[in-house]
């Protein structure tokens, strides 16, 4: 909803345009569609490996990424350079004291057993106790814990949902899918108390052929599920005496719990090394013209890194150890933010200073810009930034659609980038307004978290997302340069502009789950997704009209529970937002400066 008096701060903004515009001498910059369609195959060639943190891919996309902003003109952020180092957790590895018994006969490491990578290190002997599918789902009528004791207890549970080829199954829809997850199941055998948890692949489920391998190690860093959990194969519970075929064969033929324990006892132990590599942000800086306000800034940033060679991430995990090269994502936001740099450089400095950033570790949860949002350069402190522009995938704007999300994070700004695209010449480009708060799976969160105005560009999701197809030769690169221009009229704008963009935090609708982090049911939390050894959920902010917000919790406040499930990270957060339906009433607890508060929360609808 537009607030009063955004008509007259446009009309104001828009002269304010009309009078520079007729003053500047030179005219726009141009914006080369070739050069940065051969800079995206550059980055995206599999020669950089995916562009992995940690591999030598990412490592030389950074240096040549801070080569050419010294070939442009463009001074380090820093006295010490382009690069701003930090450490990130990239690679999981297996240690060495990982076993597995029941009763007297042992386990062969990924023969037999294989840790969960999510898995909490240490060693639990205890009673085994069949749970089902580990689910608890009252709205389906179905509780595989129902009446079960597993306190202390190692519990067994299957792959998938009962009945699995039932095509009348309620957990075919696709609403119900994370019953069937992994994470899903360890987070449930702990909130009920288990010590450790055991999972087998239904063998006996129809079109599953019997299979009974274990996946090969994938080595990616997951958060710890705070419980002791693998995989094991039912050959391995067979020699033991335990048929998991017959323990399944009552819920297979009548689709209903029936859950026991077992009479045997297992010892399961568990060490998950979590390794980490230094990545790092490449930033320039071009200090403003004009001393009154050189000490403000504008930001514009783009992610470098991509997935390496597959991973949790990756939607074709068929495809474990191919390159995935990544050149929409985000091969295309580094053209085209490298493309808006050269053309400030080449125009000359406006009025205030600019900032531009390559992101590393955006894949690993925006961990780069966390980081350069909290430690910016001296010229250009959080505080006084104007306003970020995030390129993120911008290469496939189809029929010439680009998103804009964010364009009410400042006063006016909505109209403002209307007005921007239709300035001559008019950029062929349709302008498709997403959300209009400033939070959302990318970088721009990290700014827009500590009060900075945002635009978010983006041209949409296709079929190559997050798989080894996301190729250079499916990058448009006329599309691409009119993007780039874009986000430099905005940039210019705000740098050249009389006042100060005014921050907005309006009301908004409960976004949609457009990515794959959506959390279910609506709280309006914002977590910080750096990483956090102490037990909760740190927030960077909450969204305005939220009911977070409503509830009084802020920015800084760490949850730490939700209904009955204690928060010990994200993980967790986004298990007790699935497990609740919009209307439900639950306690939220969170710590501001070391006291513990409580309130009544109506979670509301994603939409």
């Amino acid at each position: 909803m537009r607030l009063p008096g955004t008509l007259a701060l446009l009309a104001l903004a828009l002269a304010s345009c009309g009078r520079r515009a007729a003053t500047r001498a030179a005219p726009e910059p141009a914006f080369d569609a070739g050069r940065a369609r051969a800079e995206v195959g550059w980055l995206a060639d599999p020669a950089r490996t995916g562009r992995g943190v940690g591999t030598p891919g990412a490592a030389q996309a950074a240096d040549w990424i801070a080569a050419r902003f010294r070939e442009a003109g463009l001074a380090p952020a820093w006295d010490e350079g382009y690069l701003q180092r930090f450490e990130a957790p990239f690679r999981a590895t297996l240690g060495e004291r990982n076993a597995f018994a029941v009763g007297s006969s042992h386990g062969e490491l990924e023969r037999d057993f294989l840790p969960f990578d999510f898995s909490d290190d240490g060693a639990v002997e205890a009673e085994v106790v069949f749970a089902g599918h580990g689910i608890t789902a009252p709205a389906l009528g179905h509780d595989d814990y129902g009446g079960l004791d597993v306190k202390g207890k190692i519990v067994l549970v299957a792959q998938d949902f009962p009945r699995e080829s039932d095509a009348a199954s309620p957990f075919r829809d696709p609403r119900h899918y994370r019953f069937a997850e992994w994470r899903y199941k360890a987070t449930n055998a702990r909130e009920h108390g288990a010590a450790a948890l055991i999972g087998v692949r239904d063998v006996w489920a129809e079109g599953h052929g019997g299979a009974d391998d274990l996946p090969p190690w994938r080595g990616q860093v997951s958060s710890r599920a705070g419980i002791v959990a693998a995989r094991v194969t039912a050959a391995a519970l067979a020699r033991a005496g335990v048929d998991v075929r017959a323990l399944a064969a009552p819920g297979e033929a009548d689709g209903k719990p029936h859950s026991r324990p077992l009479g045997v006892r297992a010892r399961l132990e568990v060490r998950v090394l979590h390794e980490r590599a230094t990545t790092a942000n490449v930033v320039a800086i071009l200090p403003g013209r004009d001393p009154a306000v050189a000490g403000e800034c504008v930001v514009v940033g783009a992610h470098h890194d991509h997935l390496g060679l597959g991973g949790d991430s990756s939607l074709a995990p068929e495809r474990l150890g191919t390159v995935h090269p990544g050149a929409d994502d985000n091969a295309s936001g580094v053209a085209a933010l490298l493309a808006v740099a050269r053309a400030f450089a080449a125009e000359g400095p406006p009025r205030r200073t600019l900032l531009f950033a390559a992101f590393g570790a955006e894949e690993l949860g925006i961990l780069g810009s966390s980081e350069l949002a909290q430690h910016p350069p001296p010229r250009c402190p959080t505080e006084r930034m104007q306003l970020m522009v995030n390129l993120d995938m911008v290469g496939r704007p189809a029929a010439g659609k680009v998103y804009v999300d964010g364009a009410d994070t400042a006063r006016g700004l909505r109209d403002l980038v209307k007005a921007l695209a239709e300035r001559p010449p008019r950029l062929p480009l349709k302008l498709a307004f997403g959300e209009g708060d400033g939070y959302g799976p990318s970088d721009h969160t990290s700014f827009y978290a500590r009060d900075v105005p945002v635009l978010f560009l983006f041209t949409g999701p296709h079929p190559d997302y997050h798989r080894p197809s996301d190729t250079p030769d499916k990058i448009d690169g006329a599309g691409l340069a009119a993007v780039a221009r874009l986000a430099y009229r905005a940039a210019r704008e705000a740098a050249e502009r009389d006042g100060r963009l005014e921050v907005v935090r309006t009301a908004s609708p409960p976004p949609r789950e457009r990515g794959e982090r959506g959390y279910g049911t609506y709280l309006g939390a914002i977590p910080d997704f750096a990483e956090r050894s102490a037990p909760g959920v740190l927030l960077t902010g909450v969204r305005a009209g939220s009911p977070a917000e409503r509830a009084g919790i802020a920015a800084g406040d760490v949850l730490l529970r939700v209904g009955p499930t204690k928060l010990l990270g994200l993980q967790d957060l986004a298990f007790a937002l699935r497990s609740h339906r919009p209307g439900d009433e639950v306690e939220v607890e969170w710590e501001r400066a070391g006291a513990r508060r409580t309130a009544k929360v109506r979670l509301e609808e994603r939409r």
